[in-house]
């Protein structure tokens, strides 16, 4: 009687265990597939857009507001670049509330070499900063949903008064939060077209260098 019970019992668990392979094997390919398509988000996340090329040495340029944007937790500042009188000028405003623009000279001779090629985005204009959850964010200023809709590159996105972690545009009203680049608020569209940033020590071991690109 125990032989029998245990015969039946061994048949039951194996046409089970089939049971089950058959029902989850198909499931695995497309596990796979959704942990792939994971992993490449994160690198679609990068706007190949405009060209966005920009050098900082910020040795040369001590208590500059850009490494105090990196260095803080939902700081940001605004970056634009021009050039007059013959000299490289990089404009910095930051999200601190006080509405001031820091006017940076570039002078060095190590440095003049990378102004020759400030590519900033869109429209001459980018936002980087250090996120809550310290990571690095670097966008573009101009609104991306306002270039689709209308053409042109010239909608500057400002600080949001009432929370100057996020973005607002004044041509649709969309409010866009820095943490990630979404829309908070206002009509369904595009994210904020982001661009890589690295900070860390220069090639020479001296100081620090704030490179943003795509």
């Amino acid at each position: 009687m125990n032989q029998k019970y245990s015969y039946i019992y061994n048949k039951v668990k194996s046409m089970v265990a089939k049971a089950m392979f058959s029902t989850l094997f198909p499931l695995l390919p497309l596990s796979m597939g959704i942990s792939t398509l994971t992993s490449c988000g994160a690198e679609d996340s990068i706007s190949r857009r405009f060209l966005c090329r920009f050098t900082f040495h910020t040795q040369n340029h001590p208590g500059n507001t850009l490494e105090i944007a990196l260095n803080g937790f939902g700081t940001y500042t605004f970056v634009s670049a021009s050039y007059k009188n013959n000299i490289w000028h990089i404009y910095s405003t930051p999200n601190d509330d006080r509405n001031k623009t820091e006017d940076i000279r570039i002078t060095a001779a190590t440095e003049l070499q990378y102004a020759k090629v400030y590519n900033l985005g869109a429209n001459n204009g980018i936002i980087i900063g250090n996120s809550n959850f310290n990571k690095y964010r670097a966008y573009d200023r101009q609104c991306p949903n306002c270039i689709d809709q209308y053409g042109g590159t010239n909608f500057p996105l400002n600080w949001n008064s009432a929370n100057r972690q996020q973005v607002i545009c004044a041509k649709c009203h969309r409010i866009y939060d820095l943490e990630y680049g979404n829309i908070i608020d206002g009509a369904d569209g595009s994210r904020l077209m982001e661009y890589n940033l690295s900070y860390g020590t220069a090639k020479n071991g001296i100081g620090k260098v704030i490179i943003v690109y795509n």
